[in-house]
């Protein structure tokens, strides 16, 4: 027997249609339902500005909420932004919505299907009791100072501000009201500033700050962060290290919960490349209390568009990231999605690097090293601009 048709042959009876379009129907995700007992971190990857990415987050969404009811959503989004998201789904309120989301023009998250994916996850999250409810966690580095800045003036509490920090909060307000007509480098040096005395005024600031002082700090310091990323010359190294930094800080001060998050493809691999150790591989490392509790899903696209955002005009293109050279996908995959199940019992991808996706190629290790499903996305559309 040929090795592809050994792939063919295991594929064949390890994949499932996704009807993308039924989100509240798991029949054909039960090719799942194998792995969710002993795993607490639920990841899928995607390539942004494709249109079924949506789709299938929430699809996955309702899936692993009824089969495992994880707690927290993780996203590829700062510690700020998931702040006023969950306002947001407390409230409702789409005007604040709007605010939240204005900062993020030119970016990949700047299109109506993720725009509205929030209105329909608070009709979800209504739907549920209020002890099951869905709570964002925001994970990345703070890539838009306006929304970091309006964080930490809107966490200040109506009180009397101690003269200790009374200068550096009055300099706080004057950065937020001037934040258009701010250069990098002015900003970059107030947060220094401002970081500095946080640790020597650490028990002025936490009495006034109360429980905002950890995401008032976090926020700062990932402001920081993104200057450290920016211009560094390993960008993924670096932010996912911060990533990770961040998600095991947040981590520590909730109640216990699993989780589940769709991020960018490379984030969810969970062994390391070379200068990189991804999010998922940092999650399933030896010091981490996750190693063993991880599963990833990667998504891979045929005939597909994607959007691509700039803050002048928006372009969209076309993404075909699924190796046809492995025809046993092309040929499996339907007209829609299609999860295929690559650790299964006697799968070749346990035994071998045999490797779908014809970009970010790993090193070394076997396939289910990184990933143990795979989605195969079919002729959808671009997202659509904002």
């Amino acid at each position: 027997m040929h090795w592809n048709d050994e792939i063919y042959a295991y594929l064949k009876a390890n994949h499932s249609q996704i009807y993308t379009e039924w989100d509240n129907q798991f029949e054909n995700l039960s090719i799942l339902d194998d792995d969710l007992k002993d795993n607490e971190i639920f990841l899928t990857g995607e390539n942004h500005g494709v249109a079924s990415n949506v789709q299938l987050r929430m699809k996955f969404l309702k899936y692993f909420k009824k089969k495992v009811d994880f707690k927290y959503y993780l996203w590829e989004i700062p510690y700020s932004m998931a702040y006023f998201l969950n306002i947001y789904l407390k409230s409702g309120d789409t005007d604040l919505l709007k605010a939240a989301y204005s900062p993020l023009k030119g970016t990949d998250a700047w299109n109506m299907n993720d725009f509205n994916h929030w209105i329909d996850l608070y009709k979800f999250n209504k739907s549920l009791p209020q002890d099951r409810r869905i709570e964002i966690i925001g994970i990345d580095i703070e890539h838009q100072p306006k929304n970091a800045l309006k964080f930490m003036i809107y966490t200040l509490p109506n009180t009397d501000i101690p003269i200790e920090i009374a200068k550096m909060i009055k300099s706080l307000k004057w950065m937020e009201y001037n934040i258009k007509n701010l250069s990098d480098a002015q900003i970059k040096k107030f947060s220094r500033v401002l970081d500095e005395d946080l640790k020597r005024k650490k028990h002025i600031y936490r009495a006034y700050l109360g429980d905002n002082y950890f995401g008032f700090r976090l926020v700062n310091r990932n402001l920081l962060y993104r200057y450290e990323v920016y211009h560094s010359n390993n960008f993924d190294g670096i932010r996912d290290g911060k990533i990770y930094k961040n998600f095991m800080e947040v981590n520590k001060r909730i109640p216990k919960g699993k989780y589940y998050g769709q991020l960018g493809l490379s984030h969810v691999f969970q062994r390391p490349f070379p200068y990189v150790n991804w999010f998922g591989a940092a999650l399933n490392g030896e010091d981490s209390p996750f190693k063993g509790k991880v599963l990833s899903l990667a998504y891979v696209y045929n005939d597909c568009r994607y959007l691509y955002p700039t803050p002048r005009k928006n372009y969209t293109s076309s993404i075909s990231t699924l190796d046809l050279k492995l025809e046993a996908f092309e040929k499996l995959a339907g007209n829609d999605c299609t999860i295929f199940k690559l650790n299964g019992e006697d799968s070749p991808f346990n035994k071998k690097l045999i490797w779908p996706i014809v970009h970010k190629l790993p090193p070394d290790g076997v396939t289910t090293d990184y990933i143990q499903y795979l989605v195969a996305v079919n002729n959808s559309p671009a997202a659509e601009p904002l």
